[in-house]
């Protein structure tokens, strides 16, 4: 059973909170952070900080850094508001409330990332496609040329190298 790191501190402005988890003795590398729009977890065995924040907060604007064996968020708040508390479970004892709330967070997460992913895919697709294009009317420019016949349309031929216009350069090239 972790032990709850209830030492840390937390200041705010009207459009950031700043946290700070005291990591007690242990390095980067030992330590585990997971973070959402409305939760943030820090955990480094055996120790545990949890919190089901307040509001929700801007996570792709936010930033974590490991300084001096503290853990320092800066949490960039969605909306311009001053907070009377970190976490939502000020107060709150319910486990099955927190435990749909930490599901609830893993599956935002989760979906951020399969969302992440698929734009990721789509662009290199795109990129792919682009390359192929312009690959295919390279080609056809070198193919007419080496066909030695003469385009209407001289003038798409104007990007070509004097090299590339040498429909031997193709075929050294095509070896």
């Amino acid at each position: 059973m972790p032990v709850i790191v209830q030492d840390y501190k937390w200041e705010q402005t009207d459009s950031a909170v700043f946290v700070s988890v005291p990591l007690k003795g242990m390095s980067a590398s030992q330590v585990d952070v997971f973070s959402t729009d409305e939760y943030l977890k820090v955990r480094f065995p055996p120790f545990l900080f949890e919190a089901f924040l307040f509001a929700p907060v801007e996570d792709d604007k936010s930033t974590a850094t490991i300084k001096k064996g503290e853990m320092l968020f800066t949490l960039q708040k969605r909306s311009k508001e001053m907070w009377s508390h970190l976490t939502v479970k000020h107060g709150m004892s319910d486990k099955e409330t927190l435990k749909d709330l930490r599901l609830r967070a893993i599956q935002a997460a989760q979906e951020k990332a399969v969302a992440r992913s698929k734009a990721k895919a789509e662009k290199v697709q795109e990129e792919k496609k682009y390359t192929l294009d312009t690959m295919m009317k390279w080609l056809k420019k070198q193919a007419e040329i080496r066909r030695g016949g003469v385009c209407a349309d001289l003038h798409e031929f104007e990007d070509l190298s004097e090299e590339e216009r040498n429909p031997d350069w193709l075929k050294e090239k095509g070896e």
